[in-house]
């Protein structure tokens, strides 16, 4: 959600916009703004254009009237468009005979355009309306400045002061977030927690500043391995977490043995290096919504999966559906609730003969399942009811995550049938 703050600065920037075009009687009018830390421009704001318009226009500097007056920072008054310099003039999807053109620039940096277009009255602009969007364009930097002074604010709320990581407060928030994301278009979700081996030792033997150094290298670890759009998060003391959204097991496998790699060739302190010291690490993998439930179940299997990855001696361990002893560390536990499965009428409308093929004939005459859905890794399984015991053993057979819901029996058998008997 946006803070108060921000919902402050769009309102401003919302009221600037219509008394500015109100004031000049323009018939059209938009705000131009620089897109974040790019250099193309995308119209924010606007009156009397089309909505795909605003979506697909994007301007460089130099690139007809709004790009012109961006290279040039200075303000564009014409009143018919003969009189537009050349390289406005130039641009053929112009048509307005009268335009106003002003930049927005803050610290010597072109931010923005106000343009407007075309009197009400049919007459051309004067000198004194430039003044007036002068005045107001001056109005929006500040706003734009105020804007970005609160978001940099809310990234040093969320943001670890040491590591530069995520900080526990900003965690908490995209998990639950990215848990109800993943609910509703059926996709996948992975965490890792990460504990620093030995850190407890580092702390008392070379003191607390050679301790901040190691959850330095940590951080640079995690932060060169991890996705685009993955969540590095300092979660506490010397414990780090990453959420990794549309991530299956195998997934987040692959990124926690990127860290695992990059953790051996990060810089370490001086100290740990004439100790001969090297960096470990240890890392619980869970996925959600199979085995966890929902966002506080993932957190407890992954950190369990961390602890038991320790007990091992480092490295990873995942926590797989089987609750049994193996090679990648599962573990027994007691078992996870698995939250309320909706109710689907209709079951043959979804059901295609493809989609049963991704499970095994003989566990969908077991359990009476019928295929509904596939969206990447995750399978939609409509059974007469909720069942834990289906729901894992399918998953443990095909390998996708299962995501259920439940229909009525003797239409999932009637339709099961018939799309067996079409594959026959």
């Amino acid at each position: 959600m946006e803070s108060a703050t921000e919902r402050r600065a769009q309102d401003l920037l919302d009221s600037i916009f219509r008394v500015a075009t109100d004031l000049v009687r323009g018939e059209r009018a938009s705000l131009v703004l620089r897109e974040g830390g790019s250099s193309e421009f995308v119209i924010a704001r606007a009156r009397g254009l089309a909505d795909e318009v605003m979506r697909e226009v994007r301007i460089r500097p130099g690139e007809g009237v709004v790009g012109h007056v961006v290279a040039s920072r200075r303000p564009l008054l014409v009143r018919a468009a003969a009189d537009a310099p050349m390289r406005a003039a130039g641009d053929s999807r112009y048509r307005s005979e009268s335009f106003i053109s002003v930049p927005i620039v803050i610290d010597d940096e072109p931010r923005g355009v106000l343009n407007v277009t075309e009197r009400e009255d049919g007459q051309p602009f004067e000198m004194q309306d430039l003044a007036t969007l002068e005045l107001l364009a001056s109005h929006i930097g500040a706003v734009l400045v105020q804007q970005e002074q609160g978001e940099a604010l809310q990234r040093l709320a969320e943001t670890d002061p040491l590591t530069w990581l995520f900080n526990r407060r900003h965690f908490d928030r995209r998990l639950e977030a990215e848990a109800n994301r993943a609910l509703r278009a059926e996709h996948l979700l992975a965490l890792l927690m990460i504990d620093v081996d030995r850190f407890k030792q580092y702390n008392d033997r070379y003191g607390h500043r050679v301790g901040d150094l190691v959850l330095k290298a940590v951080a640079s670890a995690i932060k060169q391995a991890v996705r685009l759009y993955d969540v590095p998060t300092r979660y506490g003391g010397d414990e780090f977490a990453v959420i990794l959204p549309d991530a299956d097991t195998e997934a987040a496998s692959r990124v926690a043995r990127r860290i695992l790699e990059k953790a051996e060739s990060v810089s370490l302190p001086e100290e740990l290096i004439a100790a001969g010291e090297r960096l470990g690490l240890s890392i619980g993998v869970a996925t959600f919504p199979r085995p966890a439930g929902d966002a506080a179940t993932l957190v407890e299997t992954a950190d369990t999966a961390m602890y038991r990855a320790k007990q091992s001696g480092g490295g990873i361990r995942v926590w797989e559906h089987s609750f049994a002893d193996g090679p990648n560390g599962a573990m027994r536990s007691r078992a996870i609730a698995l939250p309320p499965a909706p109710y689907l009428a209709e079951p043959a409308r979804l059901a295609t003969r493809e989609l049963q093929t991704l499970i095994p004939r003989t566990l969908a005459s077991e359990w009476n399942v019928l295929v509904v859905g596939r969206e990447g890794q995750v399978l939609t399984v409509a059974l007469p009811q909720p069942n834990p015991s289906a729901v894992d053993a399918i998953s443990k057979a095909t390998g996708f995550a299962v995501y259920p819901v439940f229909s009525n029996s003797v239409d999932l058998e009637a339709t099961r049938r018939r799309l067996s008997e079409v594959a026959d």
